[in-house]
């Protein structure tokens, strides 16, 4: 299924559970965004005269939505060394990231989480995601009003370990797109994922398409023996997920977040100045409106504006 009509995660869950059909595939980008990668198809096809093939994926379908731009961990840098802020760096330290990060998460903060290339689509997947322990009974209320300023009862999903997911949701098969919703069936009190009808739309993660996140998962489950957490995209209300480095300072500096991580690279809330939010706001006002298509541009911004 694509268009919009296939971003409606309830009527998707019902199609699984009692439609006629032996499997259901919704396109992760099946909005007027997905029309780019419908393009391509049809470009391919008319080119080779063949479908498009996607290696190591089942039937041939789309395995996951990481097809936006990064930054290497030398660019991430820079930016922060042009801002001045402290940081934790953890250069070829990823188990010590996320072991500091799930505790973080354990502890009751809510954290902004920047690794690898955007998703493409509207759904946030553990790359552009804000992060928090979904064991915390206030913590959707706590989110929905200091840092996504949206109305208190929009419902959070959790992500949750792919081999884990059967133990919590009834789910027949992966969801890695966060597009179908179901029962929580889970042993676990899970106060800030499920919905007040009892289901939850949940995000199944393969650590073969996420180890970093899945790394995150586990050590989370370590701590407080729950394969989960709570995802929702890194923005505010109103504005798109974040995209640069640039975007998730900004977010970062007017939201609510205790702490971010970008890459190798973690800021504590405590580490920005006292001036950081308002000259943030003119920094994520002076961007072109195309800020995702040129780097360049963007760091002129930042270095002009520091």
């Amino acid at each position: 299924m694509a268009g919009g009509v296939a971003l409606n995660c309830v009527a998707n869950g019902r199609i699984r559970r009692e439609g006629p059909f032996d499997e259901l595939f919704v396109q992760p980008a099946a909005g007027d965004a997905g029309g780019c990668l419908g393009a391509a198809a049809l470009a391919h096809v008319e080119l080779t005269g063949e479908r498009p093939s996607i290696q190591d994926a089942p039937a041939g379908r789309q395995t996951h939505a990481f097809l936006g731009p990064s930054w290497t961990p030398g660019e991430v840098e820079s930016i922060l060394d042009s801002t001045g802020l402290e940081r934790q760096a953890y250069s070829g330290r990823g188990k010590a990231l996320v072991e500091e990060v799930a505790a973080r998460l354990a502890a009751g903060q809510v954290v902004g989480w920047f690794q690898g290339r955007m998703e493409h689509g509207p759904r946030a997947l553990g790359a552009r995601s804000i992060l928090a322990s979904p064991l915390v009974p206030e913590m959707g209320e706590r989110i929905n009003r200091a840092i996504k300023r949206r109305e208190s009862f929009r419902p959070f999903a959790p992500a949750v370990l792919a081999e884990k997911a059967a133990d919590h949701f009834d789910l027949a098969e992966p969801s890695p797109f966060m597009l179908e919703t179901c029962q929580v069936r889970s042993p676990l009190a899970l106060p800030a994922v499920t919905h007040v009808d009892g289901s939850a739309r949940p995000q199944t993660v393969d650590r073969r398409l996420s180890p970093r996140f899945a790394a995150l998962l586990d050590a989370f489950e370590r701590l407080t023996g729950c394969p989960m957490l709570l995802n929702t995209s890194f923005n505010l209300r109103g504005e798109p997920i974040v995209c640069t480095p640039v975007d998730a300072l900004g977010c970062f500096a007017v939201s609510g977040l205790d702490a971010l991580v970008i890459e190798e690279f973690l800021i504590d809330r405590a580490a920005l100045p006292a001036s950081w939010p308002a000259l943030a706001m003119l920094l994520r006002s002076s961007q072109p409106a195309a800020s995702t298509s040129s780097r360049g541009v963007v760091g002129q911004n930042l270095y002009s504006f520091v």
